[in-house]
C-alpha cells in the first residue's frame, strides 16, 4: 500500500504546529469541561474569567499562557499535561504523549507477544495510515539493528547509528521519495505498456 506523502500539512510542519497549538489546547479545555458536566460560564467563574473568554479559548482563537493553563487545568481537576501539547521529555510528559496518540490515532497498549521478552507496546490498526508509517519505522528500525550486529568497528556503529537518526530527523522526506519514485516508475511501466500495445497492432496489420 502506498502512502503518499508530499506534504502533509501543506506549509513547513514547524508552522503548522505553531498554527494549530490554540485549536488544539482548546479542544482539549472543552472536552474535558464537557466530560465533568460544567459551563463555559462556570469554568470561567472558577478561573476569573468570562464565558466569552473561555469560548474564545476553546474556538482556539486565543491560547491562553502557561499560568493561566495551569488555573483552568486546576479548575477542572486534571493535571496541565492534559491540556498542554505533549512533551516527550520525562516519563510522565511521555504516558501524556502516548495517551495523545491512543485518543488521536486508535492506538491500542498491548503486552508484548513474548513472554521472554517481557514488556508493552502500541499498536495502529491494519487500515489506518498510521499502521503504514509504524511499519516503515519497523523496516528501517530491523535493518538498523541488523547492520549494527554485523558492524566490526565502533566508527562504523557510529556512522549506522547516524543515517538511522538522519532517517528519523529527516522524517517523512524518506517517505517522500519513496512514493515519487514509486509514482515514477508506474508511469514508466504505463508508457511501456501503451507503447508495447501500439506496436502489437502494428505488427499485425504487416502480417
Amino acid at each position: 500500500m502506498a502512502v503518499i506523502i508530499n506534504n502533509p500539512f501543506g506549509q513547513d510542519p514547524l508552522d503548522f504546529n505553531d498554527e494549530t497549538a490554540a485549536s488544539r489546547v482548546g479542544h482539549r479545555i472543552r472536552e474535558i469541561r464537557t466530560t465533568q458536566g460544567l459551563s463555559q460560564a462556570e469554568l470561567g467563574e472558577a478561573v476569573g474569567l468570562s464565558a466569552d473568554r473561555i469560548q474564545k479559548y476553546e474556538n482556539g482563537i486565543r491560547k491562553p499562557k502557561a499560568d493561566l493553563l495551569k488555573k483552568i487545568a486546576d479548575a477542572l481537576g486534571v493535571s496541565s499535561l492534559a491540556l498542554a501539547d505533549p512533551v516527550s521529555s520525562n516519563y510522565i510528559g511521555a504516558m501524556y504523549a502516548m495517551f495523545e496518540m491512543e485518543h488521536a490515532f486508535n492506538m491500542k497498549i498491548e503486552k508484548a507477544p513474548s513472554d521472554s521478552s517481557p514488556g508493552f507496546c502500541l499498536s495502529a490498526d491494519f487500515h489506518d495510515t498510521m499502521y503504514e508509517y509504524m511499519k516503515d519505522w519497523h523496516q528501517i528500525y530491523t535493518q538498523t539493528q541488523t547492520r549494527l550486529e554485523a558492524a566490526t568497528s565502533d566508527e562504523e556503529r557510529e556512522e549506522i547509528q547516524k543515517s538511522y537518526r538522519m532517517w528519523q530527523w529527516t522524517y517523512p522526506k524518506a517517505l517522500t521519495d519513496r512514493t515519487e519514485r514509486a509514482c515514477t516508475k508506474a508511469r514508466i511501466e504505463e508508457q511501456i505498456e501503451k507503447l508495447q500495445k501500439l506496436k502489437d497492432e502494428l505488427d499485425s496489420m504487416d502480417e
